[in-house]
């Protein structure tokens, strides 16, 4: 509902007062009158603003939001992790304090490779996963204090770890030893069906190939457990060569992108890197040999950059680390970057 203000004055002059009531008229409607004007328009500016705000709530839609004035204010922003052992311990944080404000459905993006193909996605997210299931596994499942003897003898599975293939899970399941979080079980995705009692659902690094199966196994928690959390590390799941999976991929990703929260991304380029951790927003960090550390902050926003937008600001970034510094500042890659390179 809109409010409305109606200012109303009136100036009743006396004549036998005289020549300086007469003066004193003109001044009180040019001076008093516009003061109250000018603040009637201002409180009338807000109530139609917080009319606004308040009908985009009822809605359902975001808040209108006010257009800046000026430059985007970009202070305050969270640095980049200062190694690959913070970046597990800040990611399981963020995914324990996005699971208490109700988010069950959670996206982490962990790819550190800067454009290097020279393990595939798979192999760069085990490197990731061995590390961080077992404390992430305590953070969003743990394990009671004192199980109940009736329990005891055989519990059912707390954690379901998934992966694209059979030979991928035989490794785990050999390898992995200690790493893996008390009841687990490992399948891989195109055989699997949603495990009873499952407490937690995590699939790793699931492509194009298998949107299926993931399709399938989102139904199935839907139906039988939607209380289970569902933990997706390092999707991709539209490949661009096929036009089949492309488009089926391309639903999927949006009903990821509308339904599950990312708790923490981050993400190497050459120039930078794409960071996110829960319930802060979006930056963009571009490499920039002469700030602290080796990178500027060149972005920040409550919503994620689109690619271009990603690809615009590092490479603007880039082109003024040049003219300022004589040379390629690809030649001075900061540790940080080459440390999780390494991994």
């Amino acid at each position: 509902m809109l409010l409305a203000y109606t200012l109303s004055s009136s100036l009743v002059a006396n004549r036998a007062n005289g020549a300086s009531n007469r003066h004193a008229a003109p001044l009180m409607q040019g001076g008093l009158f516009d003061s109250l004007a000018s603040a009637a328009k201002g409180v009338a500016a807000n109530a139609l603003n917080e009319a606004q705000r308040q009908a985009a709530l009822a809605a359902m839609q975001d808040p209108v939001e006010e257009q800046p004035t000026g430059p985007p204010e970009l202070g305050g922003a969270r640095t980049l992790p200062d190694s690959f052992e913070d970046s597990i311990s800040i990611a399981v944080d963020a995914s324990s304090e996005a699971l208490l404000d109700g988010n069950t459905r959670l996206v982490i993006e962990f790819d550190t490779s800067a454009g290097d193909e020279t393990y595939n996605l798979l192999s760069r997210s085990l490197k990731v996963v061995q590390p961080m299931l077992s404390p992430l596994a305590d953070a969003l499942a743990p394990l009671p204090d004192v199980e109940d003897e009736a329990l005891a003898a055989e519990p059912p599975p707390r954690v379901q770890l998934l992966f694209p293939d059979e030979g991928t899970a035989a490794y785990v399941r050999q390898n992995w030893g200690t790493d893996l979080p008390a009841r687990t079980v490992l399948m891989s995705m195109p055989r699997a069906q949603l495990a009873d009692g499952v407490e937690v659902l995590v699939f790793v690094a699931p492509q194009a190939t298998e949107v299926p199966a993931v399709q399938r196994l989102l139904q199935q928690v839907a139906e039988r457990a939607p209380q289970t959390v569902v933990l997706l590390i390092n999707p991709k799941l539209v490949d661009m060569q096929s036009t089949g999976y492309g488009l089926v991929g391309r639903e999927l990703r949006t009903m990821v992108a509308d339904q599950f929260a990312v708790p923490f991304a981050l993400k190497s380029y050459p120039e930078g890197a794409l960071y996110r951790v829960y319930p802060e927003g979006w930056t963009i960090w571009a490499e920039q040999p002469n700030a602290d550390g080796g990178y500027e902050l060149a972005y920040k926003s409550a919503r994620r950059p689109s690619g271009e937008q990603i690809d615009e600001y590092l490479y603007v970034a880039l082109d003024d680390a040049e003219s300022g510094s004589g040379g390629s500042p690809l030649d001075g890659l900061g540790a940080f970057i080459k440390g999780f390179q390494a991994m």
